[in-house]
């Protein structure tokens, strides 16, 4: 029986307006893709602070570092349908935030959209440097939880992640859209 649901952020909760912007505007063999792709791994991993963040993205995009927050994330939109499911969800099940991606930053959109207590716990890559689908970041979410983990459902939009989470043993939930999470849950037998 499913105790505990973890989402994803960037991907489920909230489209990631960086990753939109990079695959709207890089080619994969362009010398800024690679950047990109090397500093979200070190950021996902907490070897990055925000203001390092900040100018990887202003040299990536060519928009100043003190105005990304505005341009990128201030006016980033919830994935409304995926936050109503977490509020139902919420009502029979603890759900968890676990997440790559940089603390400060995740934090700071959380609290911009009002739903950082609509997680009964938040789990960030950068703050524990390490990263899904690292089995060892996954028995850490084991631990936090305090459930079996069959116990736990995980749902996240990238497909290496989904798989990891397998490997480990905890059931997992390929998001691609509201509809298909909707009729996975159901099929699942979780009440919401």
């Amino acid at each position: 029986m499913i105790k505990v649901i973890a989402f994803d952020y960037a991907g489920v909760i909230i489209p990631g307006p960086m990753t939109q912007w990079v695959k709207n505007n890089l080619q994969e063999n362009d010398e800024k893709w690679k950047i990109y792709n090397e500093s979200a791994r070190k950021w996902d991993l907490g070897q990055m602070s925000l203001d390092e963040v900040y100018k990887v993205l202003s040299d990536i995009t060519g928009i100043p570092a003190d105005q990304i927050w505005d341009n990128f994330y201030l006016k980033s939109e919830l994935n409304e349908d995926v936050v109503e499911i977490i509020k139902r969800l919420k009502k029979n099940y603890k759900v968890f935030l676990f997440s790559n991606f940089i603390s400060e930053l995740i934090r700071k959109l959380l609290d911009n959209h009002n739903i950082t207590d609509y997680f009964d716990e938040i789990i960030i890559s950068s703050e524990y440097k390490m990263k899904k689908p690292d089995p060892k970041f996954f028995e850490l979410l084991l631990r936090t939880t305090g459930v079996k983990k069959n116990e736990i459902l995980f749902i996240d939009d990238r497909k290496d992640n989904i798989e990891g989470a397998q490997s480990f043993g905890i059931k997992s939930v390929l998001y691609t859209n509201v509809e298909n999470l909707e009729d996975n849950l159901k099929h699942m037998g979780l009440s919401f």
